[in-house]
């Protein structure tokens, strides 16, 4: 765990039980990683937030003590979001994460789809051994929808038409989904009533779609050094998010005109980035995203009310402020 912000509330009551998430994940790797176990182990090192299995475990805490089954079973929805990004590498031939070559840079498309692969079958292999069907389910659907996301995308890929309501379904799929997972996953294992467990799916939901917007609004105003990528990624590869799509909504005609001209150019670095900037900033672009990114966080809120009281729900309370005033 190598990501200041797991050091930093509302992460750090969960550092010893992410900690132990860790190990799962080395063991898993040690124990059926074969040929692909360093790949698999320097993607894991290689950090990250771990929302996705701390959600997990605050979850399970929701009545009570954590599950010993939690910490398994959250290494399985890590293991699910790193394949999710190793096949995101590929379609978006990306090649710099968190400041460092991804795996598709260094050894190819054909490694890295393979090690995806491999791990979503761990990920399903670790759910199976809990022995619930449930939890199988609720894992299947969200590579299900995370899947359809990804394909929601290509096709909007370069379409200045897409509405924001289109954006919002692609960002629900390819990253709310798999919170939601996490969350019901955690309420299942606590033995929760199915009321609480589809209110942890609903706060989970709309915790990924702040988490989301907020790391478009960064594509544009991030630093480059905290994000650990360039600036503008989303442009080169034609991916038209929110600050843009709200701009386009609100732009008069000679606007317009400017913004579509200069984000049909076949290069959106340097100077027509900086101009694309400023417009998206006379548009009110950024405000705008940023405040759709703290509703979606009041709802998550919302959802929690339905909760019982103790420890776990306000934890899950502090993250959703945490993450959409995040710089990274």
């Amino acid at each position: 765990m190598n990501d200041p912000a797991l050091l930093t509330p509302p992460f750090r009551a969960l550092e010893e039980d992410l900690r132990q998430v860790e190990t799962c994940l080395e063991e898993i790797l040690q124990r059926k990683g074969g040929a692909v176990r360093p790949a698999g182990e320097a993607l894991f090192r290689g950090g990250g937030k771990r929302i996705r299995p701390a959600l997990v475990l605050w979850s399970s805490r929701i009545l009570g003590a954590r599950p010993p089954a939690a910490l398994p079973i959250a290494a399985a929805v890590e293991m699910v979001h790193g394949a999710s990004l190793l096949h995101d590498d590929v379609i978006d031939q990306t090649t710099l994460r968190r400041g460092q070559d991804t795996l598709n840079a260094l050894r190819g498309n054909r490694y890295t789809v393979l090690l995806g692969d491999f791990l979503l079958t761990q990920a399903l292999e670790t759910v199976c051994e809990v022995g619930q069907v449930r939890l199988v389910r609720v894992v299947s659907d969200a590579v299900a929808e995370m899947t359809l996301g990804q394909i929601l995308e290509l096709q909007h890929q370069g379409d200045l038409q897409t509405s924001t309501r289109e954006y919002l379904r692609i960002i629900d799929g390819k990253t709310a989904s798999l919170m939601a997972a996490g969350c019901m996953l955690g309420g299942l294992l606590a033995g929760a009533e199915e009321s609480q467990v589809q209110a942890l799916g609903r706060y989970g939901r709309h915790v990924g779609l702040a988490f989301q917007i907020i790391d478009d609004v960064l594509d544009y105003w991030g630093d480059p050094a905290t994000l650990g990528k360039p600036v503008g990624s989303d442009l080169a590869e034609r991916k038209f998010t929110l600050p843009i799509l709200l701009a386009l909504e609100k732009a008069d005609d000679l606007q317009r005109a400017r913004l579509t001209r200069l984000l049909e150019a076949p290069v959106l670095d340097g100077q027509p980035f900086t101009e694309i900037l400023s417009l998206l900033e006379d548009l009110g672009s950024r405000a705008r995203s940023q405040e759709m990114a703290m509703e979606q966080a009041r709802l998550a809120l919302e959802h929690l009310e339905r909760l019982p009281p103790g420890g776990a729900r306000e934890d899950l309370a502090r993250l959703p402020g945490f993450l959409t005033l995040r710089d990274h």
